[in-house]
C-alpha cells in the first residue's frame, strides 16, 4: 500500500486469481481518486480501501453470505467502521472493501460490448460510491449514483488507459 503524504485515500489492492488485471494498480487508485473527487464526500483523512480482486466461488460464497443470493456477482461493497479503526489506532484505518469478481465482470464486458478494462474500471467506481454510502434502491438514489458514474467514467475515457 502506497502511503506517501499526497494521496488521501490509499488503496491496497488484493489479487485472488491468476490472470491479468485489465488495470493497475495506479489505474485503481485513479479510479478512486476520481470517484472521491466527484462524490465530493466529507470524510476525514486519512484512510483506505482494500480492492480484492476474486474469482467464481469467492464471489458467489460471499454473495450468498450477504445478500442471500446463490449465484456470483460483478461487484460487492463491504464498509468497514472508520471511527472504531482510528479509536484502535490502525492507521490508516479501512473505509471497506470492495470485491469484484473477474470472471463475471470479464462475461458482462463481452455480453455489453465494452471494453473489459472500462468496464472493470466501472466496478471499481460503483463499489467505491457504495463505500461511500451511495445505493440504488430508489430511482432518485439510483439517478445520483449514476450520475456520478458517468462523470467519474467520462474522465477515465479521456485518460485513455481504458481501451
Amino acid at each position: 500500500m502506497n502511503l506517501s503524504g499526497h494521496q488521501r485515500v490509499y488503496v491496497q489492492t488484493q489479487i485472488e486469481i491468476d490472470h491479468v488485471l485489465p488495470l493497475s494498480a495506479e489505474d485503481i487508485q485513479e479510479c478512486i481518486d476520481l470517484s472521491f473527487a466527484a462524490a465530493k464526500a466529507e470524510l476525514k483523512f486519512p484512510f483506505a480501501v482494500n480492492v480484492r480482486i476474486v474469482g467464481h466461488d469467492e464471489s458467489m460464497i460471499l454473495n450468498n453470505k450477504y445478500k442471500k443470493k446463490k449465484l456470483p456477482t460483478n461487484v460487492l461493497a463491504f464498509k468497514g467502521n472508520l471511527d472504531e479503526e482510528r479509536n484502535m489506532g490502525i492507521q490508516p484505518p479501512y473505509l471497506g472493501d470492495v470485491v469484484i469478481c473477474f470472471p463475471v465482470v470479464e462475461k458482462e464486458a463481452m455480453e455489453q460490448e465494452k471494453s473489459f478494462s472500462f468496464h472493470f474500471a466501472h466496478m471499481v467506481v460503483h463499489g467505491f460510491l457504495h463505500l461511500l454510502g451511495f445505493d440504488h434502491q430508489n430511482d432518485r438514489d439510483e439517478k445520483n449514483m449514476q450520475e456520478i458514474e458517468n462523470q467519474v467514467l467520462e474522465k477515465i475515457s479521456i485518460l485513455q488507459w481504458v481501451q
